[in-house]
């Protein structure tokens, strides 16, 4: 008795299985693309020129190697002075010109003054949380609050109190130096003690605790954990990468991945909680110090004091010391792009050093320099800020309400661009833009729209941009009059300290410079001793 088949596939039913399986999510797949750029010609701005860029994606491949900040202010000379990109979803904004950012950022400042929402930082790093730093917080009740107690923390007559903080760690900063250069024989990695300046005037400021010596980076838990955290922060929060930011698709692919194991679906999480961890021991060992009477003069100390700062959450006063500390990033790339600069200019180096000699001779031997005013080193350190503007695309605003130019009209919720490096280089503004000349700052006939794009324009300026500038300043000044900075091999090369050639990476709007090594030679090593050894 044979054995009975009661159902068997044909060839022709098979290859019409097999066709429904791959003809099904190929029709979902151009059902979505279909429903997708839908939303993406409804999310354009009227009467605003700019690239469609491709489908799904917009114009985030055209950006792609490139330097974004110049690729863009290359297309306002086709688009305008203000015109919108399409990063995947994402309708943003770009203003590349000083006339555009006064005309939406100072006289529609309360309508450009929030942040947006990013779908890495926001809700995958902070998971929706409050603790978030100033600066990239929305505009609200809470970000108002914080706001008004970290600008009394920061304004002019505050900076004056941490002047001696600005002497001691510029002090530190020659200290390094000059125990580390062999006489000028040893060329130095100039980001080592560029880092240490940066990170100890944020932890000095914030909260009055600071790093003593270099190898402790290397050595301090918390120290590694610190600079970790931080590069990963940027680098998350970096707005020309990050397409998740942008292309919802990649969002549940992601996922899809994460759960089969192929990617580390916690990693973002824990930065957030990483970031939040260390932030919460220095706050709280500052509160015991405080108690105790031992804290050292600081921001975080001023607003545990100010009784304004009572009705602010935990998170809220983390947020403030977020902000700073993530000022120190910045801080730490000019003052490497200054250092390379100076070595390759020695012409620019002997004119800063007259300029200290014909303001006050006692400046070259004095251990406090921040309470003095130079003019030419406020202006060399304005050109330093303007010439490589280590910030390029400032960080994204977004409009608090309707905002109007030239007949369009932008929604509120749009994302806006301030191409800092394009407005820096406004010939409008900035005369022969691509020279570097500290001279154009002395010159107060052509200074009624100058401006420092380093710090932003408008309501959302850095709070900080009174103590960061002043730190610099000091920082220069103490620099240029003990040492001499020359090339690491002895060459002097055009594109070492080039803003665009002599970039580490193409895509980061954060610039670091490719070269990092530079020799610094003591003017006069005994009268550097001499200042070191005086008490402040």
């Amino acid at each position: 008795m044979g054995s009975t088949v009661l159902f068997a596939p044909s060839d022709k039913s098979w290859d019409d299985h097999i066709q429904i399986t791959l003809f099904v999510p190929a029709a979902l797949l151009l059902v979505y693309l279909f429903y997708n750029e839908l939303v993406r010609f409804q999310l354009r701005v009227p009467n605003l020129p700019g690239p469609r860029g491709f489908p799904l994606v917009g114009s985030l491949p055209s950006l792609s190697g490139t330097i974004t900040s110049e690729e863009l202010r290359k297309w306002a000379g086709k688009y305008g002075d203000v015109f919108q990109v399409q990063l995947g979803n994402s309708t943003v904004v770009v203003v590349n010109t000083t006339a555009a950012a006064e005309a939406l950022f100072i006289r529609q400042r309360e309508a450009t003054n929030s942040r947006p929402i990013f779908y890495v930082l926001h809700k995958k790093v902070q998971r929706n949380g409050p603790v978030t730093s100033i600066g990239t917080s929305p505009w609200d009740d809470s970000c108002k609050r914080r706001r008004k107690v970290a600008a009394s923390a920061l304004n002019r007559v505050s900076v004056e109190s941490y002047l001696p903080i600005l002497n001691k760690e510029s002090r530190a900063w020659l200290v390094d130096l000059l125990r580390d250069c062999d006489g000028g024989n040893t060329a130095l990695d100039v980001m080592l003690p560029a880092r240490k300046f940066a990170i100890n005037l944020s932890l000095t400021v914030s909260y009055g605790t600071r790093v003593e010596s270099i190898k402790e980076f290397s050595t301090n838990d918390i120290l590694k954990e610190i600079i970790y955290v931080e590069e990963e922060i940027s680098r998350l929060r970096e707005t020309s990468s990050n397409y998740d930011n942008y292309i919802p698709l990649l969002r549940p692919l992601n996922s899809v991945a994460a759960a089969l194991g192929l990617k580390d679906g916690t990693h973002l999480a824990s930065i957030g909680k990483r970031r939040h961890s260390y932030h919460a021991k220095l706050q709280a060992r500052l509160r015991e110090e405080i108690a105790a009477e031992t804290d050292q003069p600081c921001i975080q100390g001023n607003v545990l004091r100010d009784p304004d700062s009572k009705g602010l959450s935990e998170g809220e006063l983390l947020s403030i010391s977020l902000s700073m500390m993530a000022g120190a990033d910045t801080s730490k790339r000019t003052l490497m792009w200054a250092c390379l600069l100076l070595a390759h200019r020695p012409n620019l180096q002997e004119r800063a050093y007259k300029a200290i000699q014909e303001t006050d001779p006692t400046l070259l031997t004095n251990p406090d320099v921040a309470h003095s005013r130079v003019e030419y080193i406020e202006a060399l350190t304005k050109e330093i800020g303007r010439y490589f503007i280590v910030l390029r695309l400032a960080l994204p605003k977004a409009t608090h309400r309707e905002v109007r130019w030239n007949g369009a009209v932008i929604p509120a919720g749009t994302m806006v661009f301030l191409n800092s490096w394009a407005c820096s280089r406004d010939p409008a503004v900035f005369p022969d833009p691509n020279t570097f000349a500290p001279e154009r700052w002395l010159d107060s006939q052509s200074q009624s729209h100058q401006h420092q794009y380093a710090f932003g324009i408008g309501g959302r300026m850095c709070v900080a941009s009174q103590l960061a500038a002043k730190a610099l300043y000091t920082v220069f000044l103490h620099l240029i009059a003990h040492f001499k900075l020359l090339p690491a091999d002895g060459e002097l090369s055009p594109d070492a300290a080039d803003p665009l050639r002599g970039l580490l990476e193409k895509e980061n709007s954060r610039v670091t410079p490719r070269v990092r090594h530079v020799r610094f030679v003591p003017r006069d090593v005994d009268i550097t001793r001499k200042m070191l050894a005086k008490k402040p």
